[in-house]
């Protein structure tokens, strides 16, 4: 019998892993970046949807029509809008408790901040780069990406 290790088991798990799981985190109907440019910028949540420790997945649309992660956290600090793309090979990353993991190569991320916890396969953090982050603005009792 062959073992799986943590980059298979990750990979299969999220394959497996049915998008009805997610749909207490993945709370936006959706939204469409190429609308950034409004006012405001595009709404991607209401306030109350997210609480200070919590981080949560919305799915959208960029400028071209390609689906598109945001992952929003709310610290005592404020909000971190990061984008939902591990940098190493552009895998769609998953939230695990309080940390980001890629599932095609094993890379962590911090789910508050995007900073790297590790590389790819275990390598050292300095080996990719910290996630993409958005401009993210908080009015009128909704949340919003520019």
């Amino acid at each position: 019998m062959s073992r799986i290790n943590r980059r298979g088991f990750l990979a299969l798990a999220t394959a497996l892993l049915p998008s009805f799981l997610f749909s207490k985190a993945q709370a936006s109907a959706g939204f469409d970046l190429a609308k950034a440019a409004s006012t405001n910028g595009v709404l991607i949540a209401k306030s109350t949807s997210i609480k200070i420790g919590q981080t949560q997945v919305y799915s959208g649309k960029d400028s071209n029509g390609q689906n598109v992660e945001v992952i929003l956290s709310r610290t005592k600090s404020g909000l971190v809008a990061l984008k939902g793309t591990c940098t190493h090979q552009g895998c769609t990353i998953a939230l695990e408790k309080t940390e980001l993991v890629c599932p095609c190569h094993g890379s962590v991320f911090q789910a508050n901040s995007g900073a790297v916890i590790s590389g790819p396969n275990g390598a050292p953090k300095n080996s990719i780069k910290a996630l993409a982050k958005f401009k993210v603005t908080e009015k009128s009792g909704n949340i919003y990406l520019k």
